[in-house]
């Protein structure tokens, strides 16, 4: 899942808040002519709720009150939910207070601004949470580094996770999501979260989609 960043324009076109997180691996140039693109065809579809992939880009709009709200992502992620609860949270935020609009064109942070920008990273976590929980973690080493004694990997499981670690790691075979591993264990499934998360952060562990 990557998202590559949040816009927010009035209905003019006028941008009132943006949020980059990543940039897409197309020349900087070009993505602004990709963004006009996708809101011409949106504005041609007449609908509240648009998709629309351009050079490997999707762009997700949903229109709130005349506002456009705007996720820029991968194509294999899917951020409509997120972002429907995202312009729900700024109309929330800013309805009786448009005069704080300026503050935002200005680039002037306000409690407001910086509760509104700490929301949208909640919901890009809890997308990606949600993306994780899908998917079968898989180990990519060799069963023996997690059961040789001397073997680095054995010796970083058990340093940071115990036992457990090791147990998680055995199953995790691409044949169950981590609720079941959680389950099979009777283990918490934070506890099994953190330890595929870090797995695969040292490319121990990949994982299968459905």
């Amino acid at each position: 899942m990557v998202v590559y960043g949040i816009y927010i324009k009035d209905h003019t076109g006028k941008t009132l808040f943006s949020k980059d997180f990543i940039n897409p691996s197309i020349p900087s140039s070009a993505f602004p002519s990709l963004m006009n693109a996708a809101l011409t065809i949106f504005s041609r579809n007449r609908e509240k709720s648009f998709q629309i992939v351009l050079s490997d880009i999707k762009f997700t709009i949903e229109e709130i009150m005349r506002i456009l709200f705007i996720a820029v992502t991968d194509v294999r992620t899917e951020f409509r939910k997120e972002l429907l609860n995202i312009g729900t949270f700024f109309i929330n935020t800013f309805k009786d207070k448009f005069y704080l609009l300026g503050d935002l064109l200005n680039g002037i942070v306000t409690p407001e601004l910086e509760e509104f920008e700490s929301f949208i990273v909640e919901e890009i976590g809890k997308s990606e949470r949600e993306e994780l929980l899908r998917k079968k973690p898989k180990r990519v080493l060799e069963i023996s580094r997690f059961l040789a004694p001397r073997a680095y990997e054995r010796k970083e499981i058990l340093r940071r996770f115990g036992n457990s670690g090791i147990d998680i790691l055995l199953i995790a075979d691409g044949n169950y999501r981590i609720k079941h591993i959680s389950k099979i264990l009777e283990l918490d499934q934070k506890l099994v979260e953190k330890v595929i998360n870090f797995a695969s952060s040292k490319k121990w562990v990949t994982f299968v989609e459905e």
